[in-house]
């Protein structure tokens, strides 16, 4: 059965107990009984008799907040029938506001309308609560970097402002669960109920060299993609386009891929150098500290020089070197042509750390070419291209899929047809971090389906480098706050005094207004 067919029985449902529970208090405060079993006209009526805005009506039907004002619109109801106590509150809160069938149900529940309100710390907070959770789920999200797949484009520790508006918001697939529950309980949620994907629409499709904020489509722990781990990549392979990588240079339908003139793309590389580099001299010209390449250091007895094997080293750092007396050689590390980047864990291939897809002998740095798929692409489904294509069909578009490879045949069938082809539902997008070769993406997990979109993030508002690199000698990266991001221009700019002295403004404003406003109400 369609999902949009349950969520219509659980609503019918839901709106005949809330009628079934408080049809004699509309009846008492003036209005008909049968309003309080009608959908959206309950709540309008209701609002009416708690005296509350009715442009409210649009919030108890949206994800997240929804629960929350329902157990308002309970609570105030209650209130409005003499229960005005705190454990009165309470019992309706903790009951889902299943108490007010007690209260209709007694022998001649009076209409008192709503006590006086005043503001409350649970009012502001339950306000500031809705707002912050409106305007995480359909504007802007927060995030912090915790790896460093995107360095030094992004940092590790980096906090991003993610905007959702411009591709078009999309619609929480799990809409019951708490605020903010990946913060704080990453479990908070109620997994069966979840709605169809559906996205607001927007003014802006997405671009090659986009940075994009994205679910991780292969999370083992979550199938709710919306619960799924966020992953932040560039962008460099549209739906429609064919990706490889050549000695770890990246192309895009047979042409050069450019990354933005802000972007600072990063390979590894053996450096050879006479004397060993200072771990200040390191961090300062490069920022790489001494855990970025622990254990690929060590003597060459022959000659008396050093290795250095740098993981991530951007074009401006290997020019640097090069010019440095004490180097003398700098040569990138690459995988060789048919050398394939596989886990094997206990016994089995691990697809996480496996190159994808799986049956291809390619690597990092020796890779494709590949096809991203196209909404409308029939694709040949065969024993060879069935693993480019497993997730899509069976995790991503949610078909049934199985293979009968008996006495020597290799049949699939889709949706129990027998079949050779499949046509593709949704776009799909390749992902690749900028530090080429320590990110898990696109190279790893595939293909990034339309649905697993967040958004695209727009500044970094601060930088908090020592939360996940306790060996970086900076724990906050000052000049890194309030900086925008893939804007084409190198030359970062921090907006961070601008903000201070605005919100000092701000604040200042605030007290001297509460000041003459206490003046003004002595007299």
């Amino acid at each position: 059965m369609n999902i949009l067919i349950y969520w219509l029985i659980g609503f019918v449902i839901f709106n005949l107990i809330v009628g079934a529970g408080t049809w004699k208090l509309f009846k008492n405060a003036g209005k008909e009984a049968w309003q309080a079993y009608v959908p959206f006209l309950n709540i309008w009526k209701g609002l009416e008799i708690i005296h509350r805005p009715k442009w409210w009506i649009i919030l108890f039907y949206l994800p997240i907040v929804g629960p929350i004002f329902w157990l308002v619109y309970f609570v105030d109801l209650g209130d409005a029938y003499g229960k005005i106590e705190i454990k009165d509150k309470v019992i309706i809160a903790l009951t889902l506001g299943l108490y007010l069938f007690a209260i209709n149900y007694s022998d001649n529940p009076k209409y008192l309308g709503p006590e006086k309100r005043k503001p409350t710390f649970i009012s502001s907070l339950i306000f500031a609560l809705v707002l912050a959770t409106l305007v995480h789920n359909w504007f802007i999200q927060p995030m912090i970097v915790p790896t460093g797949s995107m360095e030094n484009t992004i940092k590790i520790g980096d906090a991003l402002f993610v905007e959702k508006v411009s591709h078009g918001a999309r619609v929480p697939f799990t809409p019951l669960g708490i605020p903010f529950s990946e913060f704080i309980y990453r479990d908070g949620f109620i997994d069966k109920a979840r709605l169809p994907y559906m996205r607001l629409p927007g003014w802006r499709d997405l671009k090659s060299n986009d940075i994009v904020v994205f679910n991780y489509p292969t999370d083992s722990v979550y199938s709710a993609i919306d619960r799924k781990d966020a992953y932040v990549k560039r962008l460099v392979g549209l739906p429609g386009q064919t990706v490889q990588i050549r000695n770890g240079i990246l192309y895009v339908d047979g042409k050069k891929f450019i990354p933005k003139k802000d972007a600072q793309v990063q390979h590894s590389y053996k450096v050879v150098v006479k004397t060993p580099f200072s771990e200040k001299l390191l961090y300062d010209n490069f920022g790489i500290i001494s855990s970025d390449y622990a254990g690929s250091f060590g003597k060459n007895t022959e000659d008396n020089t050093f290795v250095y094997i740098f993981p991530a080293l951007t074009d401006a750092h290997v020019t640097a070197m090069k010019s440095n007396t004490n180097v003398v050689s700098v040569e990138p590390v690459l995988q060789p042509v048919g050398s394939k980047a596989e886990h094997i864990s206990k016994g089995k291939i691990d697809s996480t750390n496996t190159i994808f897809p799986v049956n291809k002998n390619w690597n990092p740095d020796q890779y494709g070419p590949l096809y991203i798929p196209k909404k409308g692409d029939i694709v040949d489904v065969t024993k060879e291209t069935l693993p480019q294509f497993i997730n899509i069909i069976r995790k991503y578009e949610h078909k049934s899929l199985r293979v009968d490879s008996a006495n020597g045949k290799y049949d699939i069938f889709i949706d129990n047809q027998k079949t050779n082809k499949y046509e593709i539902e949704q776009n799909y997008y390749f992902m690749v971090g900028d530090n080429r070769n320590q990110s898990l993406d696109a190279r790893f997990f595939g293909y990034v389906g339309e649905d697993h979109i967040i958004g695209r993030p727009i500044m970094i508002w601060a930088n908090m480098n020592g939360m996940f690199e306790p060996a970086a000698p900076k724990k906050f990266i000052w000049n890194r706050f309030f900086t925008s991001i893939n804007n084409d221009n190198p030359n970062k700019t921090s907006y961070g005094i601008y903000v201070l002295i605005a919100l000092a403004a701000w604040i200042g404003y605030d007290i001297v207004k509460a000041r003459k406003d206490k003046k003004k109400n002595k007299y």
